[in-house]
């Protein structure tokens, strides 16, 4: 008979170092999951000396790799998702008050610009129509989160895609003992794209925007050049590059953005070679206050200078609206100011890496 996903569950953590697996799992529902060990089986090369078919296969050593997708929750254990992703975290309290309760997570670089902290992640897949031991789970230790996508629709739920890459892994044929260190979260603290207060802007310029994905990638080095000789396993997961990426799709209400992109003024009427570069502000927030509180929970993401060209032209078409879609990337703003930050608001205490 056929076992569905349901009673599965995805849990993560952080880790003290490497090779120390997480001591503590938290869980978050998803909408998807396909985080796996990937087992490198090859074909050898052909040989002469016989037959002209295969003659030998070979491994080239595992590791671990996927994602999830995730209707992101506010409330707590997003945080340490967001932790891995950017690799640092400033914790202030939002003010005193009726507010004194709440805090705001910062999110952003490290001292060291190329750190984001290990972390161990774990798959529960369930028991085939209650069979005692047919339940089964995997474990994956020294993983880094390499990508974060937020897909901004205008009229549903926030959706995050968490894209991740590991060194090692190990099956559990006895997971009904694992523990978790929270309770899943409640649907309350779900970003909506109708919710009043998001926003997506510009050089503080509010956009019409119908649809958003913003990207952040942590770019790793080829696997082929973190493994070395005698080891099936990956010596490190190296960042080489960071970015923060993201595609707009702007419904046409004044050629204001237009003009500006393309001759670097509202009024202008000739091409200037100077990019169009600008600061980057969105805010997406859940439909419900937090509890006992007048605000709802929050995410808000924040690049000081990005770069913004035009994907195509103005295309007009029959029955349609005007649209206009650009894609955009994050530049260094120099003097050691954020390249961007990730600003949750919770009532979550703080965050902080296992000692």
């Amino acid at each position: 008979m056929s076992l569905t996903a349901a009673a599965a569950i995805l849990g993560f953590g952080l880790q003290a170092g490497m090779e120390e697996t997480a001591t503590e799992f938290y869980r978050h529902r998803a909408t998807m999951v396909d985080l796996d060990a990937i087992d490198d089986v090859r074909e050898g090369a052909p040989e002469v000396g016989g037959r002209p078919v295969p003659t030998f296969p070979y491994k080239g050593g595992p590791i671990v790799a996927g994602g999830f997708t995730l209707q992101p929750r506010f409330e707590d254990t997003l945080g340490i998702l967001l932790y891995g992703l950017l690799g640092n975290v400033e914790t202030d309290p939002l003010g005193g008050g009726d507010y004194a309760d709440i805090n705001t997570h910062k999110f952003l670089f490290a001292t060291e610009t190329s750190f984001i902290p290990w972390m161990s992640f774990r798959k529960y897949i369930p028991k085939n129509n209650g069979i005692p031991g047919t339940d089964f789970g995997q474990v994956f230790t020294d993983c880094k989160v390499l990508g974060g996508t937020l897909v901004l629709p205008n009229d549903g739920p926030v959706g995050m895609r968490v894209d991740a890459l590991g060194r090692m892994f190990a099956l559990d044929h006895s997971p009904s003992s694992w523990t978790w260190a929270n309770q899943f979260e409640s649907w309350e603290s779900i970003p909506v794209a109708s919710a009043p207060l998001g926003y997506i802007k510009v050089d503080n310029d509010e956009l019409p925007v119908v649809a958003a994905n913003i990207a952040f990638q942590n770019v790793p080095l080829d696997p082929r050049q973190e493994r070395v000789f005698g080891s099936p396993y990956l010596e490190d997961v190296t960042v080489v590059q960071r970015r923060l990426a993201f595609d707009l799709t702007v419904k046409w209400r004044d050629p204001d953005l237009y003009a500006k992109m393309l001759t670097g003024t509202v009024n202008g009427t000739t091409w200037t070679s100077a990019p169009y570069t600008g600061a980057l502000d969105i805010k997406t927030v859940s439909s419900v206050n937090m509890p006992t509180e007048s605000i709802p929970y929050s995410l808000r993401v924040q690049a000081g200078e990005v770069m913004l060209s035009q994907v195509g032209g103005i295309t007009l078409a029959a029955n349609q609206s005007i649209m206009m879609r650009f894609a955009g990337v994050a530049l260094d703003p120099g003097d050691y100011s954020d390249y961007c930050s990730f600003t949750l608001t919770n009532k979550a205490a703080g965050y902080v890496l296992p000692s």
